[in-house]
């Protein structure tokens, strides 16, 4: 098996911690951004990840982190019994549905001038911070998001909130992870989770260029 990614794929990364919590010894090919041309043979969206199982190219990081979870399910990630796991995978869709849509705003603003990017940033920042709000109630209080162990939802969650904490500051809308006490908290606790604290690392290197000088 290969797994395509980018070195700052929030969905890539959501594999990498999955990977690295199981030992897997799955090699990561890393491509560049914008993809090159070539990369619509392995995934015509031209979107990483991309699981390459012996020629049976799989798209969609939870596609993936759940075929991973059927091939090594130990060390498990996903919660004990029906009622947890349903709550992981709500925590994934309220990520997926609703705050990453609205995050994903401000990715092209990066490269736009502050006239152009300052009301749909700020619109963007009113639905993130909508959805946090949203996120907090279903988080379970404690070190990770469900279960009192790592599971998919931290792997789904954690690498778009890194990015937040570099993004929004950038663009001068302060940090809404910091801002909002439960997912702070939250954050910081599974912040020290050796395999999300490894996949994040990384993230975040690859993202130490974006600052407010680099957006004049």
């Amino acid at each position: 098996m290969k797994l395509y990614s980018m070195s700052a794929s929030r969905y890539g990364a959501r594999c990498l911690i999955q990977i690295s919590a199981k030992g897997l010894d799955i090699p990561v090919e890393l491509i560049c951004y914008p993809p090159p041309a070539s990369f619509q043979s392995i995934n015509p969206l031209m979107l990483v990840p991309v699981l390459d199982i012996d020629g049976v190219l799989l798209p969609e990081a939870q596609v993936i982190c759940e075929f991973l979870e059927d091939i090594e399910p130990s060390p498990p990630l996903r919660p004990d019994g029906p009622v947890l796991r349903a709550r992981m995978r709500l925590l994934i869709r309220l990520f997926e549905l609703y705050y990453d849509p609205a995050a994903r705003k401000l990715y092209p603003l990066l490269l736009s001038n502050a006239h152009q990017r300052a009301e749909i940033a700020n619109a963007a920042l009113v639905e993130m911070n909508k959805y946090l709000e949203l996120i907090a109630k279903h988080l379970s209080g404690e070190k990770y998001a469900v279960g009192g162990k790592l599971s998919l939802a931290d792997c789904a969650l954690m690498p778009p909130f890194a990015q937040a904490r570099i993004i929004c500051p950038a663009l001068n809308l302060g940090d809404p992870i910091r801002e909002n006490k439960i997912i702070a908290s939250y954050f910081d606790a599974t912040r020290t989770d050796p395999h999300v604290a490894t996949v994040l690392d990384s993230l975040e290197r690859h993202m130490a260029g974006i600052r407010p000088s680099s957006l004049t």
